[in-house]
């Protein structure tokens, strides 16, 4: 499907595109609330200030895509392939990464907030600047993050993961899964 192809389809109101094949595609600021792009295959493409509410990108290959700057509210990522991906600066509010792969991902100022990240990949993602109030980390990966300047409020981690982010401990560490603000 050629890009032109899917605007004049996601204009008629058709909205599941899962599985299309937009690899390299030069998109910025496509404006596609509520698409379905399950299983699609996004890589290298520049989606760079689009407006992406609500869409559904679970299982999708999307390594090294340009996602800086775009509205992401409620977007779904399960599952999904997010390797050196660029989301620095976007709203990705209430997002869903949960089994997502975020390795080496640049993070930079997100609004995470309200995401989850369950069982999520973040080994080595820059999340700095970002806002992560009270997400849950206890069963993500974070090996390596860089969290410096990100807002780590009512942000929950395991003794082991504190440890190792040397975050500042605010509340005390009655159990394996404590919840540590900063």
């Amino acid at each position: 499907m050629q890009i032109v192809q899917l605007l004049k389809s996601y204009s008629a109101g058709r909205r599941d595109f899962s599985g299309v094949d937009f690899r390299e595609a030069w998109m910025p600021g496509l404006k596609l609330d509520l698409a379905v792009l399950r299983s699609a295959d996004l890589t290298g493409s520049n989606l760079s200030h689009g407006v992406l509410h609500g869409a559904d990108f679970s299982k999708a290959m999307m390594w090294r895509i340009n996602l800086s700057y775009a509205q992401l509210k409620d977007a779904s990522f399960i599952r999904s392939i997010l390797i050196r991906c660029q989301l620095q600066g976007s709203d990705a509010r209430r997002g869903n990464f949960d089994e997502a792969d975020l390795r080496l991902a640049n993070l930079r100022d997100v609004d995470f907030v309200g995401a989850t990240f369950s069982g999520a990949q973040l080994c080595y993602a820059d999340l700095s600047g970002a806002n992560l109030e009270d997400i849950d980390f206890r069963a993500a990966d974070l090996t390596g993050v860089n969290l410096s300047k990100a807002n780590l409020k009512g942000c929950r981690f395991t003794k082991t993961q504190a440890k190792e982010l040397n975050v500042v401990e605010t509340t005390p560490l009655m159990e394996p899964e404590a919840k540590i603000a900063i």
